[in-house]
């Protein structure tokens, strides 16, 4: 039970760590927006019925500071 809690608020923090870099992002103007993009994201690729596929250059790990 206690390694539940701990998993949940682990959990928790990430999610907040998350939600605080959409709302810089919202805040941003243009120009800091392209560059947050740029930095993550490196190729984006429309497919047969807008499929999309979408390359990062970085891992959800080094993303969450894990790494």
């Amino acid at each position: 039970m206690q390694e539940e809690r701990e998993n949940a608020k682990a959990t928790k923090t990430q999610v907040d760590e998350l939600l605080s870099w959409a709302e810089c992002f919202d805040k941003a103007d243009i120009g800091t927006r392209h560059l947050i993009v740029s930095r993550l994201i490196e190729r984006v690729d429309v497919r047969t019925g807008y499929k999309l596929h979408n390359k990062f250059k970085i891992s959800l790990k080094q993303f969450l500071g894990q790494e």
